[in-house]
């Protein structure tokens, strides 16, 4: 009897209300429907749903609540915007079901944590690790697995440490692009003693925040029962809680009457906002940003108070150069004394990726925009792509249709749209990488997850923006084989700069080659992902990268190896043959002999003419004047990490 009741109700929920007859009648009947759909799924849930499981006390708790009802709450009336979200990285930003989570199949693993043993394996339908955890708190661990952060370039496993719904990180994660295990540190630039993954502790007190929508940290010193509304970046984490907006919307008149208005004052529209506040909608993610002194002890128990449509400014310090000396950075600085300097150039810009609303807020297009043409994210940026859009690309970067090129610049500067226009302000061909206004305006001066990004601080290329910060120019990311006399000659002979004072060791010296030799960790880990940089390598050529390349082999850094590693592959040929078998984990005794070795393969078979600015002559490689470089190494500490 059950299931034909349900079935009668289904079948008056979904009778085509456009026969019923207008009037007070035809609202009733309306009202008969809506209620027996209500009904239908109360009784079919009722009936067919399993009996609810009791709620896991090892990790943070999925919670609605507090004006948030959750994402499958939208798919109904929203299906397409519902359909790309389940489509995008933001949904898995964090998830729970490890089994379909987890890219790598296995029954059984024992990776090797720097010596170190690590065991992954499936225990019926849960996977547990087994390892001996060093830091401030060593310990012998053989907990199981409760949820996966990341699914765009890495996946880190969470392990439960038994002390309520605290978490740890499993020493080594899962690199997506290059289908291999490795050490949780080794994915960032931080020094190489620098082995131990975050202590215990460390989802609840910061991952939480991007990771998951609406969490509450409720955690000090003996306690930890983190809350979430949702695990993952869910609508309500752009669209503020939507218990409201569903309850004003259960009618169908009443949505129907809603959207001939044209808007819903029961939710947030992000493109709806003006765009300063449409950006802090991205930007409380995407900043680097602490709580406000005022907040911070609010929101260990409740959360952010930051709501999508407010004021981020009001509940969080966006931190830049000029906030050194706020109380807030001071408390950060007490905690960890490289935060200023592990996300910022000196002169406050961002170089650290993820982190793209600080570089907006410096950028003229957005300071001295006007209300009509002010940049936001929106500007670029779609959370919900065109109907025809390929889902699989559009989620790599969520650009809207046509932003990947110029077209994201010239809807504000519309005159560059015209191909002799462009030229004459490029001073290149105008289909040529060298007049894509990003590759000159937004460089790859950004780094994390082991990839170079872009500054989303809109800036045209400076000489002495490098000489005062050691940031790379967007010139000479591309023009890698050249000196900054040649760039500085450039940007006077063809955009009238002031010339710069160019200090003699580096005038004649190509870029790439002071980057990779001399420079700080975080400059050659930028360069050795430039080498691999298909633009850079169309106009610099490749026939004198292996020798740069193959020095970085054994750097102190492992993020820095593993980029070389990785643009010496792409070269091919015999330099790629003699990398075989390379570990970029290996001590630098180990790792040593393979430079050589590809070093050696390369002067077998370079036939190239002299070149001052690479250091070559006729007989290869100036080995004075490559050793003065190296021995001028940059080697203070950088940390770049999450």
């Amino acid at each position: 009897m059950l299931p034909f009741l349900t079935a009668l109700l289904a079948a008056l929920a979904v009778a085509p209300l456009w026969r019923l007859p207008a009037g007070a009648g035809g609202r009733r009947l309306c009202r008969v429907a809506a209620g027996a759909a209500a009904l239908a799924a109360a009784v079919a849930a009722f009936a067919f749903a399993p009996a609810p499981a009791s709620p896991p006390s090892t990790r943070p708790l999925e919670v609605r609540g507090h004006g948030y009802v959750g994402s499958a709450s939208c798919r109904a009336c929203h299906p397409d915007q519902h359909a790309s979200w389940q489509a995008s990285f933001h949904r898995t930003m964090t998830r729970v079901d490890v089994r379909a989570a987890l890219v790598p199949r296995f029954d059984r693993l024992q990776l090797d944590w720097f010596g170190a043993p690590v065991l992954l394996e499936w225990r019926g339908d849960r996977l547990w690790t087994r390892f001996e955890r060093r830091g401030r708190s060593p310990a012998a661990v053989e907990r199981p697995i409760e949820q996966i952060t990341g699914s765009h370039h890495l996946q880190v496993l969470w392990y439960s440490t038994g002390k309520g719904r605290e978490l740890a990180p499993v020493p080594l994660c899962y690199h997506l692009e290059e289908g291999l295990w490795l050490p949780l540190t080794a994915a960032f630039v931080l020094p190489p003693d620098h082995q131990d993954p975050p202590e215990p502790g460390a989802w609840s007190q910061s991952c939480h925040a991007c990771h998951a929508t609406n969490a509450r940290p409720r955690f000090d010193a003996d306690h930890n029962d983190t809350e979430v509304s949702e695990f993952g970046i869910a609508c309500e984490a752009c669209h503020g809680p939507g218990a409201a907006h569903a309850a004003a919307n259960r009618e169908p008149l009443a949505r129907f009457q809603r959207r001939r208005q044209g808007h819903d004052d029961s939710i947030v529209d992000p493109a709806a906002l003006p765009p300063a506040r449409s950006a802090q909608v991205c930007g409380q993610c995407h900043a680097v940003a602490v709580v406000r002194q005022e907040h911070a002890e609010a929101w260990r128990e409740h959360g952010s108070p930051y709501r999508p449509g407010l004021d981020l400014d009001a509940s969080h310090l966006i931190v830049g150069r000029e906030q050194r000396d706020a109380p807030e950075v001071r408390r950060e600085l007490r905690h960890n004394p490289e935060f200023f300097a592990s996300s910022f150039w000196s002169d406050g810009e961002v170089r650290l990726s993820g982190r793209e609303y600080n570089g907006l807020r410096r950028s003229p297009c957005y300071t001295h925009g006007d209300r009509t043409r002010q940049l936001d994210c929106t500007t670029c940026h779609r959370m919900h792509p065109e109907a025809a859009a390929d889902l699989a690309t559009w989620r790599d970067d969520q650009l809207g249709a046509g932003m990947r090129g110029n077209a994201a610049c010239t809807q504000c500067h519309g005159a560059l749209a015209e191909p002799a226009a462009l030229a004459a302000h490029t001073r290149h061909a105008p289909d040529s990488p060298g007049s894509l206004c990003y590759d000159c305006h937004m460089p790859h001066t950004s780094f994390g997850l082991m990839k170079a990004s872009r500054s989303h601080t809109i800036t045209s290329p400076s000489v002495q923006a490098e000489l005062a910060t050691g940031r790379p120019n967007a010139c000479n990311q591309c023009h890698l084989d050249r000196s900054l006399r040649w760039t500085d000659a450039a940007l006077r002979a063809n955009w009238g700069l002031v010339p710069a004072t160019l200090p003699e060791d580096d005038a004649d010296v190509a870029a790439a080659v002071r980057w990779l030799l001399a420079g700080d960790a975080g400059q050659r880990t930028l360069a050795a992902w430039s080498l691999g940089w298909a633009p850079a390598r169309a106009a610099a050529g490749t026939d004198w990268m292996a020798p740069y390349l193959a020095r970085l082999l054994d750097d102190p850094y492992y993020a820095v190896r593993f980029q070389a590693a990785r643009s010496l592959r792409s070269l091919g040929g015999a330099v790629a043959e003699a990398l075989a078998g390379y570990d970029f984990l290996a001590p630098e005794a180990a790792a040593r002999p393979v430079g050589e070795r590809v070093a050696a393969a390369w002067r077998q078979h370079y036939q190239g003419p002299p070149r001052p600015a690479l250091l070559l002559d006729a007989d290869g490689l100036q080995a004075a004047a490559f050793a003065r470089q190296f021995a001028r190494r940059d080697d203070r500490r950088v940390y770049l990490a999450e």
